[in-house]
């Protein structure tokens, strides 16, 4: 039996594994980091101004390091238009656009608190509102990452033939 034929497509598949693997592990840590953000929301004044900083800046790393994965791993080969498997290129055409919003809103919300010298009074104010707003897109974007992964993870559709 040559078993070579098949290997591409084995290789594949554990590949796109690892790489699911490494954006739920980066998408958990990040999910962490948000509750611990959000669970002492009311704490945060302009005393308590560097330890914000502190855990803003490891947020963001982790934020875009999560982000990057899902978008050089995950769908790299939708973006760069060479996927070819029917049911992958369907759901791109009917979500791709929303995960970009929420890539967008990530950014956004990045650039704002990564660096965190910026971090005032007046940036805290709306902190918690922007936090907010950034947990909503990460629930969006786990939903419809969680429909990739659940597609690219199943097995094809085998085909039946009929003897009509």
């Amino acid at each position: 039996m040559n078993t070579t034929k098949n290997q591409p497509h084995f290789d594949r598949r554990t590949r796109t594994q690892k790489e699911i693997k490494q954006l739920i592990s980066e998408r958990n840590n990040v999910l962490s980091q948000y509750y611990n953000l959000t669970s002492h929301i009311d704490d945060y004044d302009t005393d308590s101004l560097e330890s914000l900083k502190e855990l803003l800046q490891d947020f963001c790393q982790n934020l875009v390091d999560y982000i990057a994965t899902g978008h050089f791993e995950i769908y790299r080969r939708i973006e760069e238009g060479v996927e070819r498997r029917q049911e992958i290129t369907e759901l791109s055409d009917a979500v791709f656009h929303k995960i970009i919003n929420t890539t967008n809103a990530a950014i956004d919300f990045n650039d704002q608190y990564d660096f965190s010298d910026n971090l005032n009074s007046d940036a805290l104010k709306n902190f918690p509102s922007q936090l907010s707003n950034l947990g909503q897109n990460l629930a969006t974007r786990i939903e419809l990452e969680d429909k990739f992964i659940n597609t690219l993870l199943s097995p094809k559709p085998r085909l039946v033939y009929s003897s009509h």
